[in-house]
């Protein structure tokens, strides 16, 4: 067995003891979604192995995260990266903080946007039904 197999194989153990990766974002989906690669929780190994090629780590680096899912790459921090990869263990993490920032901000706009439109609902309703706003009937 390789050394590249047991790091791999520590490394699935580590992510699968004590580590719950049920935490879920929504994805967005439509005209939101970008041609560019990205990666999400819900990401297939196949799909990490394809965004660590498009930012261009490492075949070494490709080789050992590649067989993770997004929500285990997710999951690991600085440390553990640096220890699978020594060369891109940085810059990995770096990466994958932007992605998942960019996640929670796309997440975050939904509700936003859920927020605003049921506000809206609430303001016509209420003109709707003939009560006036405080400002409007104190305009003497």
């Amino acid at each position: 067995k390789s050394t590249m197999d047991e790091v791999q194989d520590e490394l699935l153990q580590r992510l699968t003891l004590g580590r719950s990766t049920n935490k879920k974002l929504p994805v967005p989906t439509g005209s939101s979604r970008t041609p560019m690669f990205s990666i999400t929780y819900d990401s297939t190994p196949e799909d990490v192995r394809a965004w660590l090629e498009a930012k261009g780590f490492s075949p070494v680096t490709v080789s050992s995260l590649g067989v993770l899912t997004g929500a285990q790459l997710f999951s690991l921090n600085k440390e553990e990266l640096r220890t699978v990869c020594p060369d891109d263990g940085a810059r990995v993490f770096s990466q994958v903080t932007v992605q998942k920032a960019a996640l929670e901000r796309s997440s975050g706009l939904e509700l936003l946007e859920v927020m605003r439109r049921r506000q809206q609902k609430l303001a016509s309703s209420t003109s709707d039904s003939g009560v006036e706003s405080f400002e409007e009937g104190c305009g003497h």
